[in-house]
């Protein structure tokens, strides 16, 4: 990864630099309304900043008493792909978690996506087996 890629967390980002990452790769599941409340659901946000450009940012929000948190969101510009800004990204969030006492995160992604499977299992995440939901619709 360039030397000259800062990742910081908890900054009052600008929400058009959020969305200029996070929109084109989740514009398929949500509406640039659904993508405003979504970050502005979140607890802690990260980013990764290239020359004053956003190029990554994660989302997460705090789960209850049990002391984990969620990955609700995470995104590198397709563009930056491939330069290891995700694991650095991933990095800094699970060493801040373990030093602030989280006991876990978890996300979710599409059983197809076995590129960010892959990836995550990489960085330590472990694959459960099944989640089954019902829909009440």
């Amino acid at each position: 990864m360039n030397s000259k890629i800062r990742i910081s967390h908890h900054r009052q980002y600008p929400l058009a630099d959020l969305e200029e990452v996070l929109y084109p790769l989740f514009q398929k599941y949500y509406t640039n309304d659904d993508l405003r409340v979504t970050i502005e659901s979140a607890n802690h946000v990260w980013c990764a900043y290239e020359n004053d450009e956003c190029i990554g940012c994660v989302l997460i929000t705090d789960i209850g008493s049990n002391h984990g948190l969620y990955m609700i969101l995470f995104g590198v510009k397709q563009c930056e792909q491939g330069r290891g800004i995700g694991g650095s990204l991933l990095t800094s969030i699970i060493k801040w978690s373990r030093q602030n006492h989280h006991t876990f995160i978890y996300l979710h992604t599409e059983l197809e996506n076995q590129n960010a499977i892959r990836f995550y299992e990489k960085m330590g995440f472990d694959v459960l087996p099944m989640m089954l939901v019902i829909s009440n619709s």
